[in-house]
C-alpha cells in the first residue's frame, strides 16, 4: 500500500533548500510514515548523502550514554561508506590517550561489544574495521612512546569526561569522515529518528548535547559532528507534553525548542495524498458480512459498509489515522458477521444486522484498538467540516446514530405502532443536549424474509426548544455521546477480536 509522495517531497525539498537552514525539525504522528518518507526522499535524492540512525532501537543500560552509543552508530553507518581512511586525521592529543589505554588487540572487540547495542550490520562494516585497524596500528607506531607515561599522566583526568563540550576520538574521527564524504559534492545530512519514542532522560540529553553545540559554534552556526544539515524526527506536541511533564507546565518550551530548527518545524502531512487515494484503496478491503462479500468501494446500501467508509475517510481527512492502521484492513479482508447483542425477556433481542452502526464500530474498534482513542477522534470531528461522501447523507448517519441509541425503546415503539395502512407515531430520544423526534418506518427483507424498521428523525431542537438546522449538525458529536453511553458499550465487541 503505496501513497503519491510527489507533493510532500516538493514541500520537503523547498524547506531543505531555505536559507541557513541547518537544523530540522520533522514532526509527524505516529505511524504516519515519516521514516518511510524520508528513506524514499533521501533516495531519490542526489544532492544528499543521509546518515540514519534509530536511538530507540538502542539497547542502553542505566549506566550508559545514549550520546556515546549515537557516536558509534553514525560511525558504524560512515563505516559502510566505504572511505579511505588513509585520509583519516586525528589530533595526536585526542589519538593517544584512546589508543595507549584501548590497544589495537581490545579495539575490534570493544567496537564488537557495541554493534548489538546500536543494531550494526557487522558484514557491512567489517572492511572498514579491518582498515581503521592498519591505521591505529600505523599511527601507533609512529608515536613517541617514550613519553607514553608522561603524557598518559597528563591526560588520564580528561579521558574519561564526555561532557556537553567533549572532542573526543570517536568525535573527531566522524567529523573526519564526514568532511570526506563532502568531498563528493553532497550535503551530509544526519537524521535521528523516533526521538519521542525514547526515555524523556535520553531525549532532553541528545537535545542539550545539540544545543549547547550550536552555543558554543554560533558564530559559525556549524552542526554537531560537522554535518550539514541535523533532522531530528518526532511528533512536537509529543517533546511539548513530555517537556511539561518532566519540567513543568510553567517553563517555556518555545524557548527551549527553538534552538534545535533553524527556520521552522516541518510538518509533515499525508492525509490529503492518502484521501485521494482512500476511495481506490477501499475497493480492497473486502468484507463478509455473512451472507455476502463485498468490497467498501463496491458498498451502496449495506449500512455497516456505508458507516465504516464515511468514519475512514473523515479520519483520513484530518490526519487521525495512521497508515499502520490502515494496513490492518488494506492487506487483506475482515469478517463482520451476525451475533446477538441484547435480549430482553423472550421476545425483545437484538442481533447486530438490526443495529447496524454496532457492527461498524466491532469492526473500526478491531483497527484502533483502543476505545477511549476512538472516541476522542470523534469528539475532535465533532466540530469540524466532515465531507460527506456522495452516496450517503448526513440525516442517514445521523438515523442511525439514533436507532442505536434508543434500541431499548425500538421493540416498545414497534409495537405501538398502528396496524391501519399510513398511520404513523412519533416518539421522542435526548442525545447530546438535544430533543430529537422521530418516526419508525417498517420495511421488508426479501433476503432473510424479515421485517425492517429504520428510524427517521422529525425535526431535531435544542433543551429550550429551539429548532436546530437537520444538515448544520454535525454526525459526529452525536456518535461521540452515543459512544459515551454505558448502554451502547455494552453491546459492542470490545475484546477487539476479528468477529
Amino acid at each position: 500500500m503505496e501513497f503519491e509522495l510527489e507533493i510532500p517531497k516538493k514541500q520537503f525539498s523547498a524547506h531543505l533548500d531555505l536559507t541557513n537552514n541547518h537544523r530540522i525539525i520533522f514532526s509527524g504522528g505516529f505511524g504516519t510514515g515519516k521514516t518511510y518518507f524520508l528513506d524514499k526522499f533521501f533516495k531519490d535524492h542526489s544532492k544528499y548523502e543521509a546518515i540514519h540512525i534509530y536511538p530507540v532501537n538502542y539497547s542502553v543500560a542505566s549506566n550508559e550514554d545514549i550520546f556515546e552509543l549515537i557516536k558509534y552508530d553514525i560511525f558504524f553507518k560512515l563505516l559502510e561508506k566505504g572511505l579511505n581512511f588513509d585520509k583519516v586525521e586525528i589530533e595526536k592529543g585526542t589519538f593517544l590517550p584512546f589508543f595507549l589505554n584501548n590497544h589495537a588487540t581490545e579495539i575490534i572487540p570493544f567496537l564488537l561489544g557495541i554493534i548489538p547495542k546500536v543494531g550494526a550490520s557487522l558484514k557491512d562494516i567489517a572492511n572498514g574495521l579491518i582498515e581503521l585497524n592498519k591505521k591505529f596500528e600505523k599511527e601507533f607506531k609512529e608515536a613517541n612512546i617514550t613519553e607514553q607515561d608522561k603524557i598518559i599522566s597528563y591526560l588520564s583526568g580528561f579521558k574519561d569526561k564526555k561532557g556537553i563540550n567533549e572532542e573526543d576520538f570517536y568525535t573527531q574521527l566522524i567529523c573526519s569522515l564526514v568532511n570526506q564524504l563532502k568531498e563528493t559534492g553532497k550535503e551530509i545530512v544526519l537524521i535521528v529518528d523516533d526521538l519521542d519514542r525514547i526515555d524523556p532522560e535520553h531525549i532532553f540529553r541528545i537535545m542539550n548535547i545539540l544545543s549547547a553545540h550550536v552555543d558554543l559554534k554560533k558564530d559559525t552556526d556549524q552542526n554537531k559532528f560537522d554535518f550539514n544539515k541535523i533532522i531530528l524526527v518526532c511528533d512536537i506536541e509529543n517533546i511539548r507534553k513530555i517537556f511539561a511533564n518532566r519540567y513543568g507546565a510553567d517553563v517555556d518550551f518555545s524557548g527551549y525548542i527553538d534552538k534545535f530548527y533553524s527556520r521552522s518545524i516541518f510538518y509533515y502531512d499525508l492525509s490529503p495524498e492518502m484521501v485521494k487515494s482512500v476511495i481506490m484503496l477501499f475497493h480492497k478491503v473486502v468484507i463478509d458480512f455473512g451472507d455476502k462479500r463485498a468490497s467498501l468501494g463496491d458498498v451502496r446500501k449495506d449500512v455497516a459498509g456505508a458507516l465504516i467508509k464515511q468514519i475512514l475517510h473523515s479520519f483520513i481527512q484530518y490526519n487521525l489515522v495512521s497508515i499502520r492502521v490502515l494496513k490492518r484492513i488494506f492487506l487483506g479482508g475482515q469478517v463482520l458477521k451476525e451475533r446477538n447483542i441484547w435480549r430482553k425477556g423472550y421476545y425483545d433481542s437484538l442481533t447486530n444486522n438490526d443495529i447496524e452502526i454496532v457492527k461498524a464500530i466491532d469492526f473500526l474498534l478491531f483497527l484502533f484498538q483502543d476505545y477511549e482513542l476512538f472516541t476522542e477522534k470523534c469528539k475532535f470531528l465533532g466540530d469540524k467540516d466532515v465531507k460527506i461522501l456522495d452516496e450517503v447523507s448526513n440525516r442517514f448517519f445521523i438515523n442511525q446514530i439514533l436507532k442505536a441509541a434508543t434500541y431499548k425503546d425500538l421493540s416498545k415503539n414497534i409495537n405501538k405502532q398502528s396496524k391501519e395502512s399510513g398511520q404513523e407515531l412519533e416518539f421522542e430520544t435526548q442525545l447530546n443536549k438535544l430533543t430529537i423526534k422521530y418516526k419508525i418506518e417498517r420495511g421488508f427483507n426479501p433476503q432473510n424474509l424479515s421485517d425492517t424498521f429504520t428510524c427517521l428523525v422529525s425535526t431535531i431542537s435544542y433543551e429550550n426548544g429551539t429548532a436546530v438546522d437537520f444538515e448544520k449538525i454535525n454526525f459526529f458529536s452525536l456518535l461521540a455521546a452515543l459512544l459515551e453511553r454505558n448502554d451502547f458499550q455494552s453491546l459492542l465487541n470490545t475484546k477487539f477480536e476479528i468477529i
